[in-house]
């Protein structure tokens, strides 16, 4: 049984309105259908359900025949979103090209802060994509680690990602993570990691990338600061390597 909210917010963060969104997935379940079903089936005004039509068939998510001069509208597959989300990464590859321009600030002194579930997922497989191949992160966390959580269904292709490209990571944790890691992390691909009495318990960790660190604060929402300087990522490295010295396999 599918949970209806929760693929409404998936469809949004395609760039679908909500009322789009339920539209889209009525037609899905429904097959070939006439308006005033939709109206019925999704409890939208009409105007609403037709404005919404008028934008899917734009998307090409939806299509429509003439029968006895009555349209009659259908859902495309869902893999047309995968070429939705292809022009949106397009569109805003060329938004980001076109605000460069205007940027003062050398790249190495760029600060970014991500709030919320999707924007801090999608900001993690960034950074991974970007990594060189066969690097290392490092990574300070604690007790209040929850990036498994936050990945949900996207740790999978994360460790994917992580596999492809034999991304290294070295993990220290507070001994109080000692019984229960084994189990949240299983036998990860070149995954090692230490502990440290009663070291951060808190609801923050450190990620250090070759050239980029990262602070995440796992509260409602999660927050992630994120700064692009490769001086700062590698002495944040320098104090990693003097904790994992001292820490306990």
């Amino acid at each position: 049984m599918f949970d209806e909210k929760e693929l409404v917010k998936e469809l949004q963060s395609l760039g679908l309105d909500s009322k789009s969104a339920k539209v889209y997935l009525a037609l899905l379940g429904i097959g070939e259908t006439g308006s005033s079903k939709l109206i019925k089936e999704t409890g939208l005004h009409g105007q609403y359900v037709y404005n919404s039509l008028e934008k899917l068939e734009k998307e090409g998510l939806v299509q429509h025949v003439v029968k006895r001069g009555r349209k009659k509208f259908s859902a495309k597959s869902p893999l047309a979103l995968v070429r939705v989300a292809e022009e949106q990464k397009i569109r805003a590859e060329n938004l980001v090209s076109d605000l460069n321009k205007f940027i003062t600030l050398p790249p190495e002194q760029i600060s970014e802060t991500y709030q919320g579930r999707e924007s801090y997922v999608s900001k993690e497989f960034e950074l991974i994509k970007k990594a060189p191949d066969g690097c290392e992160l490092l990574i300070i966390g604690g007790s209040g680690d929850r990036f498994n959580e936050e990945m949900g269904k996207n740790l999978k292709r994360y460790m994917h990602f992580q596999h492809h490209k034999n991304i290294q990571i070295r993990y220290i944790g507070s001994e109080e993570q000692r019984d229960v890691m084994p189990e949240l992390h299983g036998p990860r691909h070149n995954f090692k990691i230490k502990y440290l009495p009663g070291f951060f318990t808190g609801e923050v960790n450190t990620n250090i990338w070759p050239d980029t660190l990262t602070f995440n604060i796992y509260g409602e929402p999660v927050t992630q600061f994120v700064m692009h300087n490769k001086t700062i990522a590698q002495s944040y490295k320098q104090f990693f390597e003097t904790l994992w010295k001292i820490a306990r396999e």
